[in-house]
């Protein structure tokens, strides 16, 4: 479960899932991008690492890698159980190292969750990467799926009496207030869209457009985790999820490679490769 701070949301970790978090790096697309093209020389960081599942894994295969992670209860406790990890508090928009200082960074679904916006910690990355360092970073993508859903929401959501406020309003219930981009300061579309902010979903020009801003030369933008964007927006019973493990049914493998075929349509994340 999130918690929400002053500016962005901190996770809540189950430390007895290190093990099958740790093994599903080997399915991870994000995971497996910094591999192909992260340096092996030099410093590596992980901005916000959870529990330390990558940084465990990246270094078991040779990198010099730390990670910095606001929730300071699970930093603590991972220091408990593995005391080796390299893993220490930090605010990934505010780290405690100097100008260069990393040949290269993973930022996997972290800027998306600081409510004034992705800028922040995209500057951050920027800044203690060092010249020519390569960055993967990756963030929830408001694909083509996920727009059509919205607008279907939208169009059909007063028949719902639950989200009627018409309805709610006869009831003495609180109306549902949507969050809409430019309302309430948000940046960018904003999931869920009633009660807290949980993160933005960024439409594939606006992310590569935040990279660019922030200094970064874009060397691959590519949709990821195609698999989970049907977990995510057709749900059980196309794929059951357990263990951090995705079980497709035929059908769902079939709508994964018929969707395939239209970038962006239904990937969960969008991951950008990029320089300094």
């Amino acid at each position: 479960m999130p918690a929400g701070t002053s500016h962005t949301v901190v996770f809540e970790w189950n430390p007895d899932d290190f093990d099958v978090l740790l093994e599903s790096c080997d399915r991870d697309d994000g995971v497996q991008l910094a591999l192909k093209h992260l340096p092996k020389e030099g410093k590596i960081l992980e901005a916000g690492s959870g529990t330390g599942r990558v940084v465990r894994y990246l270094h078991d295969r040779g990198y010099d890698i730390e990670g910095f992670e606001l929730n300071a209860a699970i930093i603590a406790q991972m220091k408990q159980s593995r005391p080796d990890l390299p893993v220490f508090v930090g605010d990934v928009a505010q780290l405690p190292r100097p100008d260069g200082y990393y040949t290269g960074l993973v930022s996997y679904g972290t800027i998306e969750h600081f409510i004034k916006g992705v800028e922040a910690p995209l500057h951050e990355h920027f800044r203690v990467l060092a010249p020519g360092g390569i960055a993967v970073i990756t963030v929830p993508s408001y694909n083509t799926l996920r727009r059509l859903k919205y607008l279907f929401d939208v169009c059909f959501r007063r028949f719902n009496p639950r989200m009627n406020n018409l309805v709610r309003r006869a009831l003495q219930h609180q109306p549902m207030r949507r969050n809409i981009q430019g309302r309430g300061g948000f940046r960018y579309h904003v999931y869920p869209q009633f009660l807290g902010f949980f993160e933005y979903r960024l439409r594939p020009r606006e992310f590569e457009d935040a990279v660019r801003a922030a200094g970064f030369k874009i060397l691959h933008s590519v949709p990821i985790t195609h698999l989970d964007g049907i977990y995510h927006e057709l749900g059980p019973p196309l794929i059951e999820f357990r263990r951090w493990k995705f079980y497709p049914t035929p059908l769902a493998l079939w709508l994964d490679r018929v969707f395939r075929r239209i970038p962006f349509f239904h990937n969960h994340m969008h991951a950008i490769v990029a320089t300094k």
